[in-house]
């Protein structure tokens, strides 16, 4: 529904709290996870794990994304785009 939502990897490399190659390897390991053990690991876990980003990076991501969803939502309920 809400395409323009930014992923987690797009908001930290916008706020300079990873690298374009971090994301690129935490989503390759991601993958690697999903592969050999069926679980789908979350990309800040990933990052937070290999030092790139701490905790307190991952809550901000979070609620950016969030921000940007409930954002998302007044604006199509304002212009009734759900049609």
């Amino acid at each position: 529904m809400f395409k323009n939502k930014k992923k987690f990897g797009e908001i930290a490399v916008a706020q300079g709290l990873a690298s374009p190659a971090d994301i690129e390897e935490a989503l390759r390991l991601q993958k690697e996870f999903l592969k050999q053990d069926s679980f789908h690991k979350k990309i800040g876990m990933i990052l937070f794990e290999k030092g790139v980003i701490a905790e307190k990076d991952i809550e901000f991501i979070l609620a950016e994304q969030k921000r940007q969803t409930s954002l998302l939502a007044w604006f199509y309920a304002f212009f009734n785009l759900n049609k």
